[in-house]
């Protein structure tokens, strides 16, 4: 079985974009693989903002949809604690649309049914992305609709039980008016359509498209849908909501590419809850039937997909909170067939929590799989298990209360902030307005704000809306840690932590360090050509903090010196500073071969399990010598585990890239271009790189200081202990892998304990 990051990357295999620009595409791939990675809120809306900027949605982009979808999040984090069940819809919708490309990706019964259906190429991913996101995403918009009615029959259920006859119940007035379509769009919806229907409502266009797509009659479809939220006493339908208000905000922006496939996402939308479910009355009816692959191929997937995402949903009510609910997922996508295998961190113990264990047996005993078979004509064949496992302690989870911040407002003033701090210190800027970035700037904006929780719990600092009884900062200046009452530098110590942020960014998204697009004038003024930057994604700043010009430097001044007055303009958010302290900081230095010969997949699978297993506890802090081998693989793994590394060089930065070259061939491991960028990637995402030169033993001093300054030691080695004198008693091998290790024990760290060593032959 595969985890749904794994799945989703076949999907975008292949991926070929013929309407969407390249980098766009790679940046709505790159906020897909976050969100399967973490399951965060701050990540799902990064899927959400990608999505309508790509495919510019109502006619421009995020700004057209934002109040959906955001206040859909607002609206569950403030009102699903009045009720007895809700769950997050808002990463739930985010976790359907990626399930969506896992099945499409993995399932080719599925796959050539929709492309059949809507006449596509099975090549042309493009266009099931646009109609599948535009269904997945705002599937639940109209869920507040739902708890507005739900928060009243909460209370009353409270005081005088449930279904009590006297209860009162809310309905929704000036429907009529809600529901109106103007007559310039009914005039273009039905030019659209190519049909004389008459569309007076918005009721008239779903009834149209359910007789036109499942058969249902027009004229008992209206008052059908009429009554699901007028003098309803016992259920709001949110999916009937959800379709209303998107094919409401698309005739307010007078949107003008609806066609029969956009109607058809909004029936798969009004389908997905319950109306085709259990709410169509069998004498009005008769024709009422599970929905078929072939004819819907849409709302089979929405509602295959809504009730298999049942995994990593936070619980806001209060027996949904209880309620025992799966923290895991994994799958095994084929051709008409899902393997669904889902963890729960316990299973029902005893008879007290019969209760809270619904969804447990709803899994285990099969019922997910019936209801879908009882729902659903030829869906795949479902298969689903559950396995027992404690939920791992997050590790990149902070204080921060990021529930009331909206993230593209965030990601605006950080933007304004640092244009006007650049322009006031004349360095060289993009001034653009926000909105007049490209895509993948927009996106680092909404990196960086993101990223502020993680950079304040650093230097032991949090922020929230709240009134609380913690140190307030006013600024990043010096400050002084009350355990040591030693002087630190919290603003240098924020600006290397954004740099390094910046250069993983950048990485991920394909840029390497490179100085082509610079060449000198005639005056020799040295021209920076951005243009050909960005179509070479090359960048002279992919180096270590320490490499940077002072005009850069300021940049990251300009960003951390405005942190505080960005998150006051917030909502008055303060940024407090801890009583106590953070995770206790744990340094690891990283020693071995330069040249080794087994299988290096394996080693990094030892060397990140036992990096994970510190995080735990700990903020980890990776020191090596970056020699090529296994340096560079110990400070790889420690970055794609997220974790601080820091750098000890022998000599200087462009001194010792071009040692190594002669060190590969005299020793003679390879050591070419492309290791070479990749070693000046690795040194660019340090936190720190020190230069410690001896000029007696070249490698002696670095190693030293890596095992002066460590807690623990990974060591790849061989177990063959180098002689470290000669026969004239002369120090011999010293700063090599061996020498390392005996000084790590000679400061009393112990074997096992504190000294980690993978094995390894070269």
């Amino acid at each position: 079985m595969q985890s749904l990051t794994e799945l989703c990357k076949r999907f975008f295999v292949d991926f070929a974009s013929k309407k969407t620009d390249g980098t766009d595409m790679a940046c709505f791939r790159r906020a897909v693989e976050q969100f399967c990675e973490s399951g965060k809120k701050e990540d799902a809306f990064s899927v959400y903002f990608c999505y309508n900027e790509v495919f510019h949605l109502l006619g421009e982009g995020y700004e057209n949809t934002k109040k959906l979808l955001e206040l859909l999040a607002d609206h569950e984090y403030h009102a699903g604690e009045l009720l007895k069940k809700h769950r997050d819809h808002y990463s739930h919708s985010a976790y359907v649309f990626v399930l969506g490309l896992a099945i499409y990706a993995g399932d080719a019964t599925y796959r050539r049914a929709f492309c059949r259906h809507y006449g596509f190429d099975e090549a042309d991913k493009e266009e099931f992305l646009y109609l599948w996101g535009m269904t997945a995403l705002f599937h639940d918009i109209g869920y507040p609709f739902q708890l507005a009615y739900e928060q009243v029959q909460s209370y009353t259920e409270n005081v005088w039980g449930p279904k009590h006859p006297d209860s009162p119940y809310v309905t929704f007035g000036n429907l009529t008016a809600f529901w109106r379509i103007d007559p310039e769009n009914a005039m273009y919806i039905r030019s659209a359509l190519h049909t004389d229907a008459k569309f007076e409502s918005i009721n008239d266009l779903l009834a149209y498209g359910m007789d036109r797509k499942l058969g249902y009659s027009q004229e008992l479809m209206r008052p059908l849908l009429e009554k699901r939220v007028k003098q309803q006493t016992e259920y709001m339908d949110h999916g009937y909501f959800s379709a209303v208000l998107l094919a409401k905000q698309m005739f307010e922006k007078s949107y003008r590419d609806f066609t029969k496939n956009i109607l058809d996402v909004l029936t798969a939308i009004l389908l997905h809850n319950s109306l085709n479910k259990y709410d169509l009355p069998k004498q009005q009816f008769p024709n009422a039937h599970p929905i078929d692959l072939e004819e819907h191929p849409l709302a089979h997937l929405l509602m295959l997909c809504d009730e298999l995402q049942c995994w990593d949903r936070e619980a806001f009510g209060m027996v949904s909170k209880r309620d025992l609910q799966p923290w895991k997922a994994a799958f095994e996508i084929k051709d008409n067939a899902i393997e669904a295998r889902f963890w729960f961190e316990r299973y029902k113990l005893d008879e007290r929590d019969e209760a809270d264990a619904r969804s447990v047996t709803y899994i285990k005993d099969g019922k997910l799989a019936e209801d879908l078979a009882s729902w659903l004509s030829r869906s795949p064949r479902i298969i689903t298990d559950t396995a027992e496992q404690k939920k791992d302690k997050k590790v990149n989870s902070f204080a921060s209360s990021d529930k009331f911040i909206n993230l593209c407002d965030f990601a605006k003033a950080i933007h304004k902030s640092y244009t006007e701090s650049c322009q006031q210190e004349k360095i060289q800027h993009l001034d653009e307005a926000f909105g007049e970035l490209s895509l993948e700037m927009k996106i680092s904006n909404i990196e960086q704000a993101k990223s502020y929780a993680q950079k304040l719990e650093l230097i032991n600092c949090f922020y929230s809306d709240k009134d609380l009884d913690y140190p307030i900062v006013y600024d990043f200046g010096e400050n002084r840690d009350e355990e040591t009452l030693k002087k630190r530098d919290d603003a240098g110590f924020l600006c290397r932590e954004e740099h390094v942020r910046w250069v993983r960014e950048k990485l991920a998204m394909g840029w390497r360090y490179g100085r082509s697009y610079i060449t000198r004038n005639e005056d020799g003024t040295l021209f920076y050509d951005r243009k050909k930057r960005n179509e070479l994604r090359e960048h002279m700043d992919i180096v270590p903090y320490e490499q940077l010009s002072e005009e850069e430097r300021l940049k990251d001044v300009a960003v951390v010196r405005h942190m505080v007055e960005v998150l006051r303009e917030q909502g008055n958010i303060r940024i407090y500073r801890y009583r106590y302290g953070r995770k206790p900081n744990l340094e690891i230095a990283g020693v071995g071969h330069r040249n080794i010969h087994t299988d290096l997949e394996r080693i990094k699978e030892q060397v990140k399990r036992i990096l994970t297993e510190y995080q735990k506890n700990y903020r980890v802090i990776v020191r090596t010598c970056y020699a090529a081998g296994a340096d560079q693989l110990i400070a790889e793994c420690a970055n794609e585990l997220g974790i601080t590394t820091k750098a000890v060089l022998p000599m200087e930065y462009e001194e010792y890239i071009e040692a190594v070259h002669k060190d590969a061939e005299k020793v003679g491991y390879r050591f070419d271009d492309k290791d070479e960028l990749r070693m000046r990637h690795l040194l660019a995402q340090t936190a720190v790189c020190k230069t410690v030169e001896d000029a007696r033993h070249t490698w002696m001093e670095a190693g030293k200081y890596v095992i002066g300054k460590c807690d623990k030691l990974i060591a790849i080695w061989d177990g063959l202990e180098t002689k470290l004198y000669s026969s004239d008693g002369d120090p011999i091998n010293r700063g090599g892998t061996y020498h390392c290790i005996h000084m790590a024990r000679q400061r009393g760290l112990e074997d096992g304990k504190d000294i980690h060593i993978i094995s390894c032959d070269r």
